[in-house]
């Protein structure tokens, strides 16, 4: 009798865990890499027309921060109402519907390629951008809420997320470098945007086969239905049934933001994420801007944003793994942010090379790990499983519409002053943000 007992107990952990949790990583690396591989192709694209081919000099880049702005800002309204869907409907579904819309998305930008005219152009590319943004917001809000569900089992919020999110960093940390290559050898951007497609529609399928579904089942006192996996984890599961037949509301929102850690954590993602998208978006094209000096830049524009999102992820899953062993999370955050603002500071205020860049990336990637990491187990152990996709939306989307923000202002900017005009008064905007996070945190005493 004790022997039978305790056979369906050891495998039921660890190899359940790691067998779900590795469709989810390769899922999370496939649609960033895939979905970044393009993205910088296109800020690219976006730079040559609009600056060159149209004539419009510097106030072409007005053009690149609103059409790009337009993605990162529906990504992030998107994630809400995504995040009620996924809390309510199930994880893996908003996950396979999200890579779907991005996979056609992808395609669109090969029909907005042959565009030759401004108007048109900028339509078709804003209308492909948009829909990609839906997409991404779609999957990433429901990621990271399965991400959350299966810590709680494993009691390893630090580690899971340090995980979760080290695969979405190791998307971003590869998908400009493989981008730029891609585009290199190939000579074609096209080529970039089907090897995206294709991406996304491979982690569709891995969301299918490798990602068991926890759902209700019908009738209220049943247990919960996990489509994928075997009866012998219904009771860890049923926990979740009253979870997920929740129907979240708005007032999730507001809620989470009169908890102080959760809504000084949700403004430091807004603050943050200006910082990272003024780094990953506009610094690989100030590199190509300045090829005439530096020759190297030419080829390895795309390589600064890479750079910094490795070290990110090689930083993330020690950070987490220290983070539950010290239970402190907001100092982490805000020194994170003080040294995000820092590193970016370096490119614009330093005489450009290619050591200040890479040095540049290497801290901005050991910040913003910092950063990401405190933020979202902050967020995953102030909510339960019943809201934890909508808070992922919330915080979803106050980063994008923090990207969308930095894409617009910058972009403008630019136009205005030129790069490095634009650039200094942005740190040094960041920098006194970061401090004033620091203040409140310790005035509030903050954990």
């Amino acid at each position: 009798m004790t022997g039978t007992t305790k056979q369906p107990t050891e495998p039921q952990k660890d190899p359940g865990f790691f067998r779900v949790f590795a469709g989810l990583g390769a899922m999370s690396f496939l649609t960033y890499m895939g979905e970044y591989a393009a993205f910088i192709i296109v800020l690219v694209y976006l730079s040559d027309k609009f600056v060159v081919n149209f004539g419009l000099g510097d106030a072409g880049y007005a053009f690149v921060g609103t059409i790009s702005g337009a993605f990162l800002i529906a990504s992030g309204l998107v994630a809400i109402y995504m995040g009620h869907l996924s809390d309510k409907y199930g994880r893996r579904r908003m996950m396979i519907i999200g890579c779907l819309v991005g996979a056609a998305a992808l395609l669109s930008l090969i029909v907005a390629n042959g565009f030759t005219q401004l108007v048109p152009f900028a339509i078709a590319t804003a209308i492909s951008l948009t829909t990609l943004g839906i997409a991404h917001g779609t999957y990433t809000a429901s990621t990271l809420a399965y991400g959350g569900d299966l810590a709680e089992k494993h009691q390893t919020m630090g580690k899971a997320y340090g995980l979760v999110d080290g695969a979405e960093f190791a998307g971003y940390a590869f998908g400009p470098a493989l981008g730029t290559t891609v585009a290199f050898l190939t000579n074609s951007r096209t080529a970039v945007f089907e090897m995206s497609t294709v991406m996304l529609l491979i982690s569709a399928g891995l969301a299918v086969v490798f990602m068991p579904e926890i759902r209700p089942a019908s009738g209220a006192s049943a247990a919960p239905m996990i489509i994928g996996a075997s009866h012998d984890h219904d009771e860890d599961e049923r926990s979740h049934h009253d979870a997920h037949s929740h129907s979240a509301s708005w007032a999730d929102y507001v809620n989470a933001f009169r908890t102080p850690i959760v809504g000084v954590a949700l403004l430091t993602t807004l603050v943050g994420a200006i910082g990272f998208s003024a780094f990953f978006s506009f610094v690989p094209l100030y590199a190509l801007r300045l090829d005439g000096v530096v020759p190297q830049f030419k080829y390895l524009f795309g390589y600064f944003a890479s750079i910094m999102a490795i070290t990110g992820v090689l930083f993330m899953v020690p950070l987490g793994h220290y983070e539950d062993r010290t239970e402190r999370r907001m100092p982490y955050l805000v020194a994170g942010l003080i040294g995000a603002s820092a590193s970016l500071s370096i490119v614009f205020f330093f005489p450009p090379s290619l050591v200040s860049f890479i040095i540049a990336a290497v801290a901005y990637g050991l910040s913003i790990g910092a950063v990401r990491v405190s933020q979202l187990v902050i967020l995953a152990e102030a909510s339960h499983p019943s809201n934890r996709a909508a808070i992922m939306g919330t915080n979803h989307a106050l980063e994008h519409v923090g990207y969308g923000l930095a894409a617009f202002l910058i972009g403008t900017f630019i136009a205005v002053q030129g790069f490095a005009n634009a650039f200094r008064s942005l740190s040094v905007i960041l920098i006194v943000a970061g401090a004033a996070f620091l203040i409140y945190a310790r005035w509030a005493k903050v954990k």
